[in-house]
């Protein structure tokens, strides 16, 4: 068809192009680069953005956001084709990176745009560069062809890979000059395969925290004291069990857990239908190693709408090496409770912090500190429209309807837009699908299946009310 014929000729004349320059700037995120401002990278990305649109588009309004202290953005306002209408649909993407990790294979590297086999290597590619170049790559086929297309507002920070501190501040500076937005699509997203457009109707929460157990001044030999004095490990362990069944995963907080909606409990056994195994994998098991949940849609629910908890540190115990016969004084293990939507977090913090601090055996010390907590989301009634447009737009263009289900994890700035732009609807989707191995080694970006997906986001703007 005539827009998808449009849509490859300008990937690949103009935007990868572009894209392989952005993959060049090894603009790692703030918590990993603390000099970026002295570096400047972030910065880079923005003025390679907003020179390239500008190009592309120049009818497009385009400002880089700066402010002292603060990561830079990219805001872009390219005006209506039919009138000059309030109401927007925005566009939400990052242009700040994951490091590099090592292990990448021979001939590739995280700065090094390489094309090879239908795909883009390099780290930004997927996660999350090419939404920018996705955005004015679907406009721009619209307006080649004389296709309608309503206001469309694009917000691109570099602060997204460390959990977006600054990006608030900036929405609501800059609330006034996004209009009406009827439709927000957010690019950072996965795909189950590359064979159908994958919408995204939740993420979910986490509540992320230290717990330290501490029952002596100094660690002490274990002949001795062994049997006599208690062990933080131990204790910690023991901690950790009333909050889930090691074995199982099954949480024991019942704030922890919600009423799943009908419609999408439906959507995810479609989504199951679809993926098959692939639902779970993709994980790397080992041959013998099975997965906790027996059926594909299952796995889905439990991954998407059901809490768990993952210990991802421990601090306090010696490497093996240096292990000697000694009971450790103090001990601490990072815990990640992934959370359901539609909960009250209040009251599942609240509820996981007195688990953890209440009754502790043998009158040990114990912390419960948090460094981090998001609220999950699902996509309200409202969003049922901009679903269903994209819906046909993916019938249209893949031949085949759209596959919608949840995200295991989280997108905090979702909550934001939302708490800002109540009466917008939100639609997720994006190019992260198998072995595309965002924040991993070999990063990499399926070039036909992001120009049909572009081709599927023009189609959808075209049929914006």
């Amino acid at each position: 068809m005539q827009l998808q014929k449009t849509v490859n000729e300008f990937w690949n004349l103009k935007a990868q192009p572009a894209l392989m320059e952005y993959i060049k700037i090894p603009a790692k995120s703030t918590a990993y680069d603390r000099l970026w401002q002295e570096h400047g990278f972030l910065e880079q990305c923005c003025e390679l953005g907003q020179k390239w649109v500008q190009e592309c588009l120049p009818q497009a309004q385009t400002e880089i956001i700066r402010e002292d202290g603060r990561t830079p953005c990219l805001f872009v306002d390219i005006p209506a084709t039919r009138d000059n209408s309030a109401e927007s649909v925005v566009f939400y993407g990052h242009l700040d990176k994951q490091p590099e990790a090592g292990g990448w294979s021979e001939g590739l590297g995280p700065w090094t745009p390489v094309v090879k086999n239908g795909k883009l290597y390099g780290r930004g590619a997927a996660d999350d560069g090419y939404s920018l170049f996705s955005m004015v790559t679907s406009v721009y086929a619209l307006e080649k062809l004389n296709l309608a297309h309503p206001r469309v507002i694009g917000i691109f920070e570099t602060q997204e890979e460390s959990g977006s501190n600054d990006l608030p501040y900036f929405l609501r500076k800059l609330k006034h000059r996004f209009g009406e937005p009827k439709f927000f699509i957010i690019l950072d997203n996965h795909c189950g395969d590359y064979d159908h457009v994958w919408l995204s109707t939740s993420v979910r929460g986490v509540i992320s925290g230290t717990l330290r157990v501490q029952s002596m001044h100094y660690g002490v030999h274990s002949g001795t004291y062994s049997g006599m004095v208690p062990d933080p490990f131990s204790i910690a362990q023991a901690l950790v069990a009333r909050l889930h069944d090691p074995v199982t995963g099954f949480v024991k907080i019942s704030s922890c857990y919600a009423d799943i909606p009908k419609r999408r409990l439906e959507q995810l056994k479609k989504a199951s239908d679809v993926l098959g195994d692939l639902s779970w994998n993709h994980a790397p098991l080992l041959p013998t190693v099975k997965t906790k949940c027996t059926t594909n849609h299952e796995i889905l629910i439990q991954e998407t709408w059901k809490p768990a908890l993952t210990i991802i540190g421990v601090d306090g115990m010696p490497k093996i090496e240096d292990a000697g016969n000694v009971i450790q004084s103090s001990v601490a293990f990072r815990l990640s409770m992934r959370l359901p939507p539609d909960i009250d977090f209040e009251k599942a913090q609240n509820d996981i912090a007195q688990t953890l601090t209440t009754n502790i055996p043998y009158g040990c010390q114990v912390t419960w500190q948090y460094p981090e907590n998001h609220p999950g989301w699902s996509a309200k009634d409202n969003s049922e429209e901009i679903e269903n447009i994209f819906d046909d737009a993916a019938k249209k263009i893949f031949g085949k309807e759209a596959v919608f289900l949840g995200q295991g994890g989280s997108i905090p700035i979702i909550n934001t837009f939302e708490e800002l732009f109540p009466s917008g609807a939100f639609v997720l989707t994006g190019v992260l699908g198998p072995q595309s191995n965002a924040h991993a080694p070999d990063e990499s970006l399926d070039i036909e299946y992001t120009q049909k997906l572009s081709a599927v986001i023009a189609e959808a703007l075209h049929r914006c009310p």
